[in-house]
């Protein structure tokens, strides 16, 4: 199943108010609206790029996997209101994390 052009729009939202409702990430981000997006391709990006050097340094960068699934974890339960509000049992999600010359995939499968 892919996803349609309105619930990519819906879900982008949904992860953008994720990220303004962090008080750490909110501060330390320039645009929260593109740190977790969705495309019409279905690649979930998680786009560290835009935190500052400050953040980066202090929680990305000395164990960058960890950071990802972390926050993934962090974000799950999102993702299942999502699914729920949607009509969706299960979603197959293509991560990709990304900061500078740093690159994570790894597929996620969330059930409801």
């Amino acid at each position: 199943m892919i996803l349609d052009e309105e619930q990519v729009k819906s879900f982008n939202r949904f992860a953008t108010a994720f990220v303004t409702a962090n008080q750490y990430m909110s501060k330390a981000i320039r645009y929260p609206n593109k740190l977790i997006v969705i495309n019409e391709s279905n690649k979930l990006s998680f786009d560290f790029n835009d935190f500052t050097e400050e953040y980066q340094r202090k929680f990305i960068l000395n164990n960058f996997e960890l950071y990802c699934t972390s926050l993934f974890i962090a974000f799950k339960p999102r993702l299942v209101t999502f699914l729920k509000n949607e009509g969706i049992t299960s979603y197959n999600f293509d991560c990709v994390f990304l900061l500078g010359d740093k690159r994570f995939n790894k597929t996620e499968k969330v059930k409801v």
